[in-house]
């Protein structure tokens, strides 16, 4: 019923979903980096989604007290329209350059300040709902320029963490309903899926006793290490790939 792969990424999604509810961040770029690895191309975004989903969902009910409502509030119609316009765009993406598209963006938000400058941009929740979710319907891991905007808000850690988990959780719902409103049948691959949103579900529960366990600065720099080792082995491994053929 269950292979090896499916064992695999429900230890996967259980630490990268942990790893998030630390810490804040980074968990969902991580697992993004490595599903191409175990699933083919055309799968990696939307699985990541409903994966994402349970996960910031289930984040959210453990802490549902210390969000900042009047920002969701207005983030909601906007990503309700960012969906809707990714729609539209689906049938012009190129799923086989996911891979090298992942690693590049990876790459350039880890180590550039194009982070940090986005986040200028969207200081209005409306339009930081609707490209977020526009682009994560491509690119799966945009949640990443979220903190600097919340922290910005005046929201201290904890806020951040809870508000962004509403945010994103929002943003997946809506990612998802578009994959299925465009004819991605998620039940072909359930069995998978209840592993990987079990292990969401029980990593978001784990990962609130790291955020006292393990100082904020070790995790984010452990982080972003090992999504650099990750984003360049989907690069190189895209590369090679393309080279041989």
């Amino acid at each position: 019923m269950f292979d090896l792969n499916h064992i695999a990424l429900f230890f996967i999604c259980t630490l990268t979903s942990a790893f998030t509810a630390g810490f804040g961040v980074g968990g969902g770029a991580i697992l993004l980096v490595l599903l191409p690895n175990f699933l083919a191309s055309n799968l990696v975004i939307p699985i990541h989604g409903a994966t994402q989903l349970m996960s910031n969902s289930s984040r959210l009910l453990f802490d549902w007290k210390t969000v900042s409502w009047s920002l969701v509030r207005p983030y909601i119609p906007g990503a309700l329209m960012g969906g809707v316009l990714g729609y539209f765009l689906l049938d012009s993406f190129e799923f086989d350059l996911l891979p090298l598209i992942l690693g590049v963006f990876i790459l350039v938000c880890t180590w550039t300040n194009i982070i940090r400058r986005l986040s200028v941009l969207f200081d209005n929740m409306f339009l930081l709902g609707l490209f977020q979710t526009c682009a994560s319907l491509f690119v799966g891991a945009i949640g990443l320029i979220m903190p600097p905007i919340l922290i910005r808000q005046g929201l201290n850690r904890n806020q951040v963490i809870s508000t962004q988990a509403a945010m994103v959780s929002f943003m997946h719902a809506f990612k998802v309903a578009t994959y299925m409103a465009a004819g991605f049948a998620f039940r072909d691959h359930w069995q998978l899926m209840v592993l990987m949103l079990a292990g969401s579900a029980f990593g978001s529960y784990a990962g609130r006793f790291l955020r006292d366990a393990i100082p904020e600065q070790r995790g984010l720099w452990l982080m972003k290490w090992l999504v650099t080792v990750l984003a360049l082995q989907l690069v190189l491994k895209y590369l090679i790939t393309a080279y041989l053929k």
